[in-house]
């Protein structure tokens, strides 16, 4: 069997663990994109928003040059997007002016249904500083214009604060804890991200298109206004759209994006809430990919930041990993970020370490049984005390994943092999190919 870059591998070392993570995982990424894109973005998340940069490249294939794998790369400004000839008649998905347009109701419209006899929330005004009541102003004023929220008589309320944004500014949010305990959950799922990477064997250019303000482009179900209401000293206001915060914001805003880009799903394109990217084996099939989506998004009022949009690349990346034909990489900034990791100080440090390096403990064969001696003081009612065996381990992780594999797409017509192993800390085992060019 081949090692490196000729493997596509999952380290399970552990696996019931590693299902306990991965499903902690998910409800993070939901969260991160939730707070940070809905936008995150994401997400996104972020996100990423929740994307953040001032500048961003916008990257794309000069035409005529068809097979050629050479780009040019124009740095523009969020001033000064830039927008590929061959998809210049859909200007109007990039519209930030049409995108703050109320939209209309749909069929999707976000419900909020209540669970009988739950407390609804009634909370105070929470505290502000001078520049956030600043900002508060403008910000009730831009939604108000826009017709995204309106004046409220609700018996109910959820409070308003902000945070910080990479670039130094603000972003609202809606503490809607109280609300989202009194809401029914729907169980619409969210993908699977390493499930939707699969997909793309055998691609080789790729195009990202980042929506615009993703959940306000649905609306709240006529008559479920009231429950969004909430309370600044300005006085209390209710969403028409959806707003960031509530629990079933991400179901909702994938299943109706699934339907939108039904036809393409797995085929040509996949989506994680308001990321979306589309994929081809050549450029010629992919501009016709690119042309037959963004028109979808056209159709149905959808909008892309055009400063967040990456077109007709062969490197992109997507969901916090580096994607290319000849497999998926780590993000390099997360890299970096690991690299520079400080040594935990306490069991919250390791918590942190952990969460941040379990998204990318497929790339690390043996992951669990390295990061044992770190896990051990995870252990409820366990003291901390940072060993030299922890100090190693920790480091150990460190060098891995600044060395970490490329992981080839999977092929489902190439034959997979499970290799398994045991210690005395940990039990798991592999699940790879044999790469086809050296057999």
């Amino acid at each position: 069997m081949n090692t490196g870059e000729e493997i596509e591998g999952i380290d399970v070392t552990d696996m019931a663990q590693a299902l306990n993570e991965d499903l902690a995982h998910n409800e993070s990424v939901s969260g991160i994109l939730q707070h940070m894109q809905e936008e995150i973005e994401r997400l996104k998340m972020e996100n990423t928003s929740l994307k953040q940069d001032l500048s961003r490249t916008n990257c794309y294939q000069e035409a005529g040059t068809e097979k050629s794998t050479v780009l040019h790369c124009a740095s523009v400004t969020q001033d000064e997007p830039s927008l590929p000839p061959e998809y210049s008649d859909f200007k109007d998905v990039f519209d930030t002016v049409k995108a703050s347009v109320l939209p209309p109701h749909r069929s999707y419209d976000c419900r909020i249904d209540l669970i009988p006899g739950a407390p609804l929330p009634n909370n105070r005004v929470y505290a502000l500083t001078d520049e956030e009541t600043k900002y508060l102003r403008t910000y009730l004023d831009d939604l108000l214009q826009s017709g995204f929220i309106r004046h409220s008589t609700s018996p109910v309320s959820s409070p308003l604060f902000f945070i910080p944004k990479p670039d130094k500014s603000l972003r609202a949010c809606i503490d809607y804890r109280g609300l989202n305990k009194a809401t029914i959950k729907n169980k619409y799922p969210l993908p699977l991200i390493p499930v939707l990477l699969d997909q793309l064997r055998h691609s080789t250019v790729y195009t990202k298109l980042d929506l615009r303000g993703a959940y306000h482009l649905v609306r709240v179900k006529e008559g479920d206004e009231w429950k969004t209401a909430f309370k600044t000293k300005f006085g209390l206001f209710e969403y028409t759209v959806m707003p960031f915060g509530l629990c079933n914001a991400p179901a909702a805003f994938q299943f109706f994006i699934n339907e939108v880009l039904h036809e393409f799903l797995d085929v040509c394109v996949i989506v994680y809430i308001d990321d979306i990217l589309i994929y081809s084996k050549n450029s010629e099939e992919h501009t016709q990919h690119v042309r037959a989506v963004l028109s979808k998004l056209k159709e149905n009022h959808l909008f892309a930041k055009l400063e967040k949009c990456t077109f007709n690349v062969s490197k992109v990346d997507f969901l916090g990993y580096c994607l290319s034909p000849q497999g998926i990489n780590m993000d390099v900034k997360k890299i970096s970020a690991i690299a520079d990791w400080p040594e935990p100080s306490s069991v919250k440090d390791i918590q942190k370490f952990l969460g941040f390096a379990n998204f990318y403990r497929r790339f690390i064969a043996h992951f669990a049984d390295i990061a044992a001696p770190i896990t051990t003081w995870l252990r409820k009612g366990q003291r901390f005390l940072w060993t030299d065996e922890a100090a190693h381990a920790f480091q150990l992780l460190k060098q891995k994943f600044t060395s970490a594999p490329i992981l080839k797409h999977p092929d489902p017509d190439l034959p997979f092999f499970v290799e398994a192993d045991a210690s005395q800390v940990a039990l798991g085992g592999v699940f790879s190919q044999r790469d086809a060019v050296d057999g």
